[in-house]
């Protein structure tokens, strides 16, 4: 789900604070709330709604400069998985 700096990082703070290791066996909700707390240390806060009419889900992600939004996925998960993508392109953008 992540990648470049923020995957480095993110991998370092997971071993050093979280004392853990193995990431990627983890189940994917336990990545996606992993990943979550991470990013809302670096800032970047998500936040992810159904939305009763359409039974949709929407993604907002809100940092330092302002809020993104990710609309229209079928159910939770990937509300999630995209909020965590795009925060990681923006995250990867800021430190190149």
């Amino acid at each position: 789900m992540i990648t470049g700096k923020a995957r480095e990082l993110f991998l370092k703070w997971f071993k050093e604070e979280k004392l853990m290791t193995g990431f990627e066996d983890k189940p994917i909700y336990t990545q996606i709330f992993l990943l979550c707390e991470w990013f809302k240390i670096k800032n970047y806060c998500i936040s992810v709604k159904s939305n009763y009419i359409g039974c949709d889900y929407s993604a907002r992600i809100t940092f330092n400069e302002g809020n993104i939004d990710s609309l229209f996925h079928e159910n939770l998960e990937k509300a999630y998985i995209r909020a965590i993508e795009i925060s990681n392109e923006e995250f990867n953008d800021r430190f190149e």
